[in-house]
């Protein structure tokens, strides 16, 4: 029953299928009767609820009707960013009050004993990670109050529990030297150091150096370090390449394609890599965690040292301590907010010296943008000998990302063909790859094949990964959810081809005017041109099937 209510409080409001429930709470040990088994549960329910709380049935599924305030995690969710945007804004007083107000709701790790659910962990992980950024900009904020000595115990405990979160512990040594503890913050570092160097075979970020060396001008939030990886980057070099060319030509870079291609990763090791060449540093901005444009301009501006014109109903930065600063600033997942478009062309324009390197499943759309389309890793051609599959780099990601769970798995004239056919099905997609390789643990390279056509059920996990990525569904989910009813309409069109389709064929298919959904499919990365035909990716194939047959069902 608990876990009937988790389901249905994380989206207040809106129904989930009966089907969807059934298999989150049974999974494969089904009841005799799953229907009536479900129906059960909810009659238990209701009995339980308190009466503003009410579990309705909507057609084919249930949805629990309640304010989304009423609800802690949702509560939460809104104070903290609420905080964290009043702290980009420049008032840490109110951010301070409203993040002190967010953590008294917070009772412990989320979801609590359910958390270890397999439709729920990403869901836990995504509220503890979104903790912990509210935790660092409480922290900010405290500090630039004069307060942070109010926070030492609880940011080393937080410390503790996240060893090698740099940022986290750029904000304790700011606690600790403003509380006027030099000794204990040089601890933290050497002990941070430490950490990174054993754990990792990193060197300390240049932030946290600085940190330790700032003293007096602790109060000051550093600059977040880049994301280190955990993981190789495999298949990329022709492109890392490509993109450093790039770089040296153009000032604003887009990395474009669909969820799961590896536009974040290409992002970040090419910003590794070429770091030096922007003597100011690099700065990372995550949009999919911020969510409305507002916000994100005021974190764009603050990244760079700039503030708004509070007459211009474009926030141009007007007060410039960083305009000739050589910086390169990573906007990852612009999808999320494409009316930040207008300000990354105005900040440009002001900032001579800047360099944007954005990811997004579509273009910005402004002048200057150049457009770097990430594609998909190449996978062996059917009959490959283990020798010259082990070339292609989807059979390579394939294989290392299945020994991180099954120590010396290895490609054999036996499992050649097999391992080969999966990365195909799954079009080289990274995402999908490294997920399918992570069911290594469980299940031989055969019974994986077998049920990739069932793979949005098959590809679900992975912990560390932000929401977007927890599963193959959800990488996909929200490119979808973004269409209008024309664009669905013709992509259900094109699932008729497996091959793809010409544009004479599409338009004699179905009535009306097709170009417009069509290039907007092209733009979201859900639809493939070649120059002559458009395909999907028969991971984004079978997605679009599914919708068909889930609207076939409903009717």
């Amino acid at each position: 029953m608990r876990t009937l209510l988790a389901l249905l409080a994380l989206q207040p409001g809106r129904a989930t299928t009966c089907d969807a429930l059934i298999g989150a709470i049974w999974g494969d040990s089904l009841p005799v009767d799953p229907a009536n088994a479900l129906q059960t549960l909810v009659k238990r329910l209701r009995a339980v609820l308190p009466e503003h709380a009410v579990v309705e049935s909507d057609g084919g599924g249930y949805r629990l009707r309640v304010a989304a305030d009423d609800i802690d995690v949702h509560r939460f969710t809104r104070l903290a960013e609420e905080g964290i945007g009043r702290l980009a804004a420049g008032d840490a007083g109110a951010a301070a009050r409203t993040l002190d107000i967010a953590f008294g709701l917070w009772r412990g790790p989320a979801f609590a004993d359910l958390a270890d659910h397999p439709d729920l962990y990403w869901h836990a992980d995504r509220l503890n990670q979104h903790r912990l950024h509210a935790v660092e900009a409480r922290a900010d904020a405290y500090i630039a109050l004069g307060r942070g000595r109010e926070l030492v115990a609880s940011l080393e405990a937080e410390l503790r529990d996240e060893p090698l979160r740099e940022s986290l512990a750029v904000r304790v040594i700011h606690a600790l030297t403003t509380a006027g503890q030099s000794g204990r913050a040089r601890e933290v570092f050497d002990a941070t150091r430490t950490q990174l160097r054993r754990e990792l075979g990193v060197p300390p970020s240049r932030e946290l150096v600085l940190a330790l060396d700032r003293g007096d001008s602790a109060a000051a939030p550093a600059t977040p370090a880049l994301p280190v990886r955990l993981t190789s980057l495999i298949g990329r070099k022709p492109d890392l390449n490509h993109v450093a060319a790039l770089l040296s030509s153009t000032r604003l870079l887009t990395l474009t394609g669909p969820g799961g291609i590896g536009k974040t990763s290409l992002a970040l090791e090419a910003a590794t890599r070429l770091a030096p060449r922007w003597p100011d540093g690099c700065r990372l901005i995550e949009l999919a965690a911020i969510g409305d444009a507002a916000t994100a301009g005021e974190h764009l501006l603050a990244a760079l040292g700039l503030h708004a014109d509070p007459n211009s109903v474009h926030a141009c930065p007007i007060h410039r301590p960083a305009v000739g600063a050589e910086v390169l600033l990573i906007l990852d997942n612009c999808e999320h907010v494409l009316d930040i478009a207008e300000l990354v062309a105005d900040t440009l324009s002001r900032c001579p010296n800047l360099t944007v390197l954005a990811t997004s499943r579509e273009p910005l759309g402004i002048n200057g943008e150049t457009l770097f389309p990430v594609r998909p890793l190449a996978s062996p051609r059917p009959g490959s000998a283990p020798a010259e599959a082990l070339g292609s780099a989807a059979v390579h990601l394939f294989l290392d990302r299945a020994r991180a769970v099954r120590s010396g798995f290895t490609l054999t004239d036996e499992n050649c063909e097999t391992i080969a056919a999966i990365c195909r099905r799954l079009d080289g997609i990274p995402l999908a790859l490294e997920l399918a390789a992570a069911r290594v643990h469980t299940m031989t390279p055969a019974q994986i094949l077998r049920r990739l056509d069932d793979r949005f059920r098959l590809l679900a996990g992975k912990r560390s990964a932000v929401e977007r990525h927890r599963s193959l569904y959800t990488a996909i989910e929200w490119s979808w959810d973004t269409l209008a009813a024309p664009e669905r309409r013709l992509a259900q069109r094109l699932w008729l081809f497996p091959d793809g389709a010409t544009l004479e064929t599409l338009q004699e298919v179905g009535p009306g005017d097709i170009l417009a959904p069509l290039s907007r499919l092209v733009n979201k990365s859900l639809v493939e041109f070649d120059g002559r035909r458009y395909r999907m990716l028969e991971t984004i194939r079978a997605f679009v099937g599914s919708t068909v047959c889930s609207e076939q069902s409903v009717a």
